[in-house]
Protein backbone atom coordinates (compact mmCIF):
# COMPACT_ATOMS: atom_id res chain seq x y z
CA UNK A 1 0.00 0.00 0.00
CA UNK A 2 1.55 3.36 -0.51
CA UNK A 3 2.40 5.66 2.37
CA UNK A 4 0.52 8.68 3.22
CA UNK A 5 2.47 11.90 3.39
CA UNK A 6 2.29 13.69 6.46
CA UNK A 7 2.27 16.74 5.79
CA UNK A 8 -0.51 16.57 3.10
CA UNK A 9 -2.31 14.80 5.64
CA UNK A 10 -2.01 17.41 8.38
CA UNK A 11 -2.89 19.90 5.87
CA UNK A 12 -6.13 18.06 5.32
CA UNK A 13 -6.92 17.56 8.86
CA UNK A 14 -6.21 21.49 9.37
CA UNK A 15 -8.27 22.58 6.80
CA UNK A 16 -11.14 20.20 8.22
CA UNK A 17 -10.70 21.84 11.28
CA UNK A 18 -11.09 25.09 10.36
CA UNK A 19 -13.97 24.00 7.95
CA UNK A 20 -15.70 23.24 11.00
CA UNK A 21 -15.21 25.99 12.94
CA UNK A 22 -16.72 28.28 10.59
CA UNK A 23 -19.51 26.08 9.32
CA UNK A 24 -20.49 26.01 13.47
CA UNK A 25 -20.29 29.98 13.62
CA UNK A 26 -21.84 29.97 10.15
CA UNK A 27 -24.79 28.09 11.55
CA UNK A 28 -24.67 30.16 14.95
CA UNK A 29 -25.05 33.20 13.17
CA UNK A 30 -27.50 32.60 10.90
CA UNK A 31 -29.81 31.00 13.36
CA UNK A 32 -29.28 27.05 12.51
CA UNK A 33 -30.20 26.07 15.21
CA UNK A 34 -33.17 28.22 15.91
CA UNK A 35 -35.35 25.04 13.98
CA UNK A 36 -35.28 23.03 17.72
CA UNK A 37 -37.70 26.11 18.62
CA UNK A 38 -41.73 25.73 18.70
CA UNK A 39 -42.61 28.67 18.32
CA UNK A 40 -46.36 29.52 20.04
CA UNK A 41 -49.23 29.08 16.99
CA UNK A 42 -51.58 31.83 16.50
CA UNK A 43 -54.18 31.40 13.53
CA UNK A 44 -56.89 33.38 12.61
CA UNK A 45 -59.53 31.49 10.79
CA UNK A 46 -62.93 32.19 9.41
CA UNK A 47 -65.93 31.13 11.12
CA UNK A 48 -66.96 27.55 10.08
CA UNK A 49 -70.54 25.88 9.58
CA UNK A 50 -69.80 21.98 10.97
CA UNK A 51 -73.41 20.42 11.26
CA UNK A 52 -73.97 17.68 13.62
CA UNK A 53 -72.16 16.71 17.03
CA UNK A 54 -68.49 18.06 17.48
CA UNK A 55 -67.45 14.50 17.31
CA UNK A 56 -67.37 14.79 13.64
CA UNK A 57 -63.81 14.96 11.87
CA UNK A 58 -60.96 16.55 13.65
CA UNK A 59 -59.94 19.65 12.99
CA UNK A 60 -56.28 21.08 13.75
CA UNK A 61 -55.76 23.20 16.64
CA UNK A 62 -52.98 24.79 18.60
CA UNK A 63 -51.79 23.84 21.53
CA UNK A 64 -53.47 20.96 22.93
CA UNK A 65 -50.36 18.21 22.63
CA UNK A 66 -46.57 18.96 22.26
CA UNK A 67 -45.51 17.84 18.80
CA UNK A 68 -43.15 14.82 18.79
CA UNK A 69 -39.97 17.12 18.57
CA UNK A 70 -36.48 15.16 17.17
CA UNK A 71 -32.80 16.29 15.94
CA UNK A 72 -31.88 14.23 13.00
CA UNK A 73 -28.26 12.75 13.94
CA UNK A 74 -27.50 14.85 10.25
CA UNK A 75 -28.24 17.83 11.66
CA UNK A 76 -25.90 20.77 11.56
CA UNK A 77 -24.78 20.45 15.25
CA UNK A 78 -23.61 17.55 14.58
CA UNK A 79 -21.82 17.71 11.15
CA UNK A 80 -20.20 20.83 12.94
CA UNK A 81 -19.23 18.53 15.93
CA UNK A 82 -18.13 15.64 13.41
CA UNK A 83 -15.76 17.97 11.02
CA UNK A 84 -14.25 19.72 13.62
CA UNK A 85 -13.34 17.03 15.91
CA UNK A 86 -12.07 15.05 13.36
CA UNK A 87 -9.49 17.95 12.10
CA UNK A 88 -8.49 18.72 15.68
CA UNK A 89 -7.69 15.17 16.52
CA UNK A 90 -6.34 14.36 13.34
CA UNK A 91 -3.72 17.56 13.91
CA UNK A 92 -3.00 16.72 17.23
CA UNK A 93 -2.14 13.69 16.22
CA UNK A 94 0.01 13.67 13.99
CA UNK A 95 1.57 17.45 15.23
CA UNK A 96 1.49 16.80 19.07
CA UNK A 97 2.17 12.49 19.53
CA UNK A 98 3.45 12.22 16.24
CA UNK A 99 1.17 9.20 15.25
CA UNK A 100 1.20 7.28 11.98
CA UNK A 101 -0.65 8.73 9.14
CA UNK A 102 -2.72 5.45 9.19
CA UNK A 103 -3.41 5.46 13.06
CA UNK A 104 -4.15 9.32 13.36
CA UNK A 105 -7.06 8.31 10.70
CA UNK A 106 -8.75 6.01 13.29
CA UNK A 107 -7.86 8.42 15.92
CA UNK A 108 -9.66 10.98 14.01
CA UNK A 109 -12.59 8.93 12.73
CA UNK A 110 -13.06 7.07 16.14
CA UNK A 111 -13.06 10.42 17.87
CA UNK A 112 -15.30 12.36 15.85
CA UNK A 113 -17.82 9.25 15.90
CA UNK A 114 -17.71 9.50 19.69
CA UNK A 115 -17.99 13.50 20.66
CA UNK A 116 -20.52 14.09 17.53
CA UNK A 117 -22.71 11.29 18.74
CA UNK A 118 -22.52 12.74 22.63
CA UNK A 119 -23.56 16.48 20.90
CA UNK A 120 -26.33 14.25 18.99
CA UNK A 121 -27.60 12.74 22.31
CA UNK A 122 -26.92 15.75 24.32
CA UNK A 123 -29.45 17.74 22.30
CA UNK A 124 -32.02 15.09 21.52
CA UNK A 125 -31.94 14.01 24.82
CA UNK A 126 -31.84 16.63 27.07
CA UNK A 127 -32.78 20.06 25.59
CA UNK A 128 -35.52 18.74 23.02
CA UNK A 129 -37.21 16.69 25.88
CA UNK A 130 -37.32 19.82 28.12
CA UNK A 131 -38.59 21.67 25.21
CA UNK A 132 -41.56 19.32 25.14
CA UNK A 133 -42.09 19.54 28.42
CA UNK A 134 -43.01 22.80 28.30
CA UNK A 135 -45.66 22.31 25.71
CA UNK A 136 -49.21 23.11 26.92
CA UNK A 137 -51.12 18.86 27.53
CA UNK A 138 -54.73 18.48 26.94
CA UNK A 139 -55.47 18.43 30.93
CA UNK A 140 -54.13 21.86 31.90
CA UNK A 141 -56.23 23.68 29.24
CA UNK A 142 -59.67 22.28 31.44
CA UNK A 143 -61.23 25.71 33.26
CA UNK A 144 -58.47 27.70 31.68
CA UNK A 145 -60.30 31.59 30.78
CA UNK A 146 -59.94 32.15 26.67
CA UNK A 147 -61.41 35.27 24.79
CA UNK A 148 -63.63 34.63 21.77
CA UNK A 149 -61.48 35.79 18.43
CA UNK A 150 -63.98 34.02 15.96
CA UNK A 151 -67.45 34.13 16.66
CA UNK A 152 -69.37 30.88 17.72
CA UNK A 153 -72.54 30.02 16.36
CA UNK A 154 -74.94 28.03 17.84
CA UNK A 155 -74.23 25.14 15.40
CA UNK A 156 -70.80 26.53 14.21
CA UNK A 157 -67.52 26.72 14.98
CA UNK A 158 -65.10 29.41 16.33
CA UNK A 159 -62.24 30.57 17.53
CA UNK A 160 -60.41 31.18 21.28
CA UNK A 161 -57.13 32.46 21.94
CA UNK A 162 -56.09 31.76 25.66
CA UNK A 163 -52.75 32.29 27.61
CA UNK A 164 -50.80 29.57 28.87
CA UNK A 165 -46.85 28.91 29.88
CA UNK A 166 -45.95 28.08 26.88
CA UNK A 167 -47.14 31.62 25.72
CA UNK A 168 -50.46 33.22 23.59
CA UNK A 169 -52.19 30.25 21.55
CA UNK A 170 -55.43 29.94 19.78
CA UNK A 171 -57.35 27.16 18.91
CA UNK A 172 -61.04 26.16 17.29
CA UNK A 173 -63.87 26.53 19.68
CA UNK A 174 -67.28 25.74 20.00
CA UNK A 175 -70.26 26.54 22.80
CA UNK A 176 -70.85 23.69 24.95
CA UNK A 177 -74.52 24.28 24.99
CA UNK A 178 -75.05 25.33 21.30
CA UNK A 179 -75.36 28.95 22.31
CA UNK A 180 -74.04 31.44 20.25
CA UNK A 181 -70.91 33.61 21.38
CA UNK A 182 -70.31 36.77 19.96
CA UNK A 183 -66.56 37.99 19.62
CA UNK A 184 -64.72 39.67 22.30
CA UNK A 185 -66.32 37.27 24.93
CA UNK A 186 -64.49 35.93 27.97
CA UNK A 187 -65.15 31.76 28.53
CA UNK A 188 -64.15 29.10 30.51
CA UNK A 189 -62.90 25.75 28.46
CA UNK A 190 -65.05 23.50 29.72
CA UNK A 191 -63.93 20.18 27.84
CA UNK A 192 -61.87 18.98 25.21
CA UNK A 193 -63.78 16.75 22.25
CA UNK A 194 -60.81 15.76 19.41
CA UNK A 195 -58.77 19.09 18.97
CA UNK A 196 -61.72 21.04 19.42
CA UNK A 197 -62.59 23.45 22.74
CA UNK A 198 -66.50 23.04 24.24
CA UNK A 199 -66.22 26.61 26.33
CA UNK A 200 -69.11 28.46 28.09
CA UNK A 201 -69.22 32.17 28.94
CA UNK A 202 -67.23 33.27 32.32
CA UNK A 203 -70.30 34.41 34.28
CA UNK A 204 -72.57 31.11 33.15
CA UNK A 205 -69.59 28.99 33.75
CA UNK A 206 -69.48 30.07 37.43
CA UNK A 207 -72.89 30.14 37.39
CA UNK A 208 -72.82 26.46 36.91
CA UNK A 209 -69.77 25.85 39.11
CA UNK A 210 -71.41 27.34 42.06
CA UNK A 211 -74.71 25.50 41.53
CA UNK A 212 -72.41 21.68 41.43
CA UNK A 213 -70.79 22.99 44.63
CA UNK A 214 -74.15 23.83 46.32
CA UNK A 215 -75.40 20.17 45.69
Amino acid sequence: MPSLNLDTLSCVYFGMFLLGVGYAIFIVVTGGLGNMDMPNVDIDVSQIDLPGDVGGPEIPAAGFDAPDIQVSPLSPVTIATFVTTFGGIGVLAVQLFGVDARWSLLWATVGAFLLSGLVYLFYSQVLVRSQASSEIRRGELIGVQAEVTVPIGETAMGQVTYVTKSGRMSSMARSIDNTAIPRGTFVQIMRLVGQVALVRPIDMAQEDESTQGAK
